[in-house]
Formats: C-alpha cells, sequence, structure tokens
C-alpha cells in the first residue's frame, strides 16, 4: 500500500496552521529557513507541504524564544544530525546569562539613579607603591572567564618564573582594557626581583614609585561584572581630589565560599592646573 502524498497547503492556510505570519514565512524563504514546497510560476502563490507544519511550528517557538534566524538555522540543522536539543540547551544558558547580566545592570542603574551618600561608597585607601620590577605575561578574557584565565596565566607564569629561581609574590591583573562581554587585554602582573634569565613568555617592566587610591570588593559572581562600580568609585575620588589616574588598574584576586574578594589599586598623579 502506498503512502499518500502530503497534501499541499497556501501560504494562508499554513500561516493558519503554524500560527506565522504571511510576511514572516516570506522572509524565511528568503534565508533558505523555512522554504514552500512549490511556487506557482504564473502567479507566484506560495505552497507548502501539510508535513512541514511541525518545521513551521518549531520556527515560530524558537522566535518567542528571541533567538536570531542564525540560531534558528542552526537548531533546525542540528536537529536533522540529532544534536539539536543539546544546541538549544547551550543557546538556552546563553540566554540565563543574558537575562543575569541584564538584572545586575538594572540593580546597578538603580543604585546610580538614587544617587547613594558617600558613605554607602566602599571605603578608598591611599598609598605608596615603591619602585617595583614586575614579570608581565599578557591574555585575552571576557567578564565571565576573567577570573579562571588570570589563575590559569598566573600558575603558568609562576611556573616559568620558578626555573629562574624565583619566588613569585602575589599576582595581579591589569585591565588593560575595561572588561566587558567580548574578550579584551589583559595582564599578569607578578612583582621580582631582576632575573638573571628571562624565561620566554614573560618581559619585565618596571613600575615606578606612585601614589595609588586603592579600593577592596566583595561580590557573589565570579565574572566580576560589579568591579565596575569599584572603577567607577576610584575615578570619582580622583575627579574630587583634583588627581589623574596614571597606568591601569591593578587588580588581586582570592576567592572563597562567600565569593570573590577583589582589591583594586590604582595609580595616580596631581593633575596639572588648568590654563
Amino acid at each position: 500500500m502506498t503512502t499518500p502524498s502530503p497534501r499541499l497547503l497556501s501560504i494562508g492556510e499554513f500561516a493558519a496552521a503554524t500560527q506565522l505570519s504571511q510576511k514572516a514565512l516570506r522572509i524565511y524563504d528568503e534565508q533558505r529557513l523555512l522554504a514552500p514546497a512549490r511556487i506557482d510560476t504564473a502567479t507566484g502563490y506560495r505552497y507548502y507541504r501539510s508535513d512541514q507544519v511541525p518545521l513551521g511550528r518549531l520556527v515560530r517557538t524558537l522566535r518567542e524564544m528571541n533567538l536570531s534566524l542564525i540560531d534558528i538555522a542552526n537548531v533546525v540543522a542540528a536537529k536533522d544530525g540529532g544534536h539539536g536539543e543539546a544546541l538549544l540547551i547551550q543557546l538556552a544558558q546563553q540566554i540565563d546569562d543574558r537575562y543575569a547580566q541584564e538584572k545586575r545592570a538594572y540593580h546597578a542603574a538603580l543604585v546610580q539613579l538614587c544617587a547613594p551618600s558617600r558613605t554607602e561608597v566602599p571605603e578608598i585607601v591611599e598609598r605608596t607603591r615603591p619602585d617595583t620590577t614586575v614579570a608581565v605575561r599578557p591574555f585575552m578574557a571576557s567578564r565571565y572567564d576573567f577570573v579562571e584565565k588570570f589563575r590559569a596565566e598566573t600558575r603558568a607564569a609562576a611556573a616559568l618564573l620558578s626555573h629562574t629561581g624565583l619566588v613569585a609574590d602575589e599576582a595581579a591583573c591589569a585591565l588593560i582594557d575595561p572588561l566587558s562581554d567580548d574578550e579584551g587585554r589583559l595582564e599578569v602582573v607578578i612583582p621580582v626581583q631582576s632575573p638573571s634569565r628571562i624565561p620566554e613568555g614573560i618581559t619585565l617592566r618596571r613600575l615606578p614609585a606612585a601614589s595609588c587610591a586603592t579600593i577592596a570588593t566583595s561580590v557573589r559572581h565570579a565574572h566580576a561584572s560589579e568591579l565596575a562600580g569599584a572603577l567607577d568609585a576610584l575615578f570619582d575620588w580622583f575627579d574630587r581630589r583634583g588627581h589623574r589616574a596614571i597606568e591601569t588598574p591593578l587588580v588581586s584576586i582570592r576567592t572563597d565560599t562567600a565569593g570573590l574578594h577583589t582589591q583594586i589599586a590604582w595609580a595616580f598623579e596631581q593633575a596639572p592646573p588648568a590654563r
């Protein structure tokens, strides 16, 4: 017994069956995401097979997740390869991460709108940094993997320095680029005595003596997005005192069960008087 061929549906019928607008269906056709089974060359009418309805409904649901057309196409392709569920879980995690980031930004914006008093700002301490030689190892990271990558690069730098007989001091992370969703340039910075030889992958740099403003933070999330607030506080502190930030902020990091604990040190100098 032969299986009957799926019947053809007009674009209006298909739109009703999938709850996708005819405009959306034309866009999905142009994007090669959901092409009609046949287009009448004389009239231009589009016809879809009835067995395309499940795919249309899947596309509609994925769009309700606010996925891009590229992501939807990838899920559809992965479905055919048996990996659609795994990819969808990954995309859902990205949505959760974006929501968490937006929620944190929302709360930060509320705090900024309420203009908190200075008593609510973490204490900023002025310290003097001695003339220091540091070993530097560059790396790339985003706000989300910055802590993990910093630790890995610190271990690698310490291992290289150990071959010269040096004991590495506490490492800090230089924020060459601001922490963001995209990868930016960072550096592991470790105070050392000048070694007799410089290991490959390590650069030596001299940090001259300078005044530094320091601020300590404790946050729950290891992506360190909340560091932005501490950096804002340091910059405002400079501005109120007529100082000018120099070099880049140095972040020391430790973690425990309570979360992520950081100390940020930012060198500064007295700004020249305005002309």
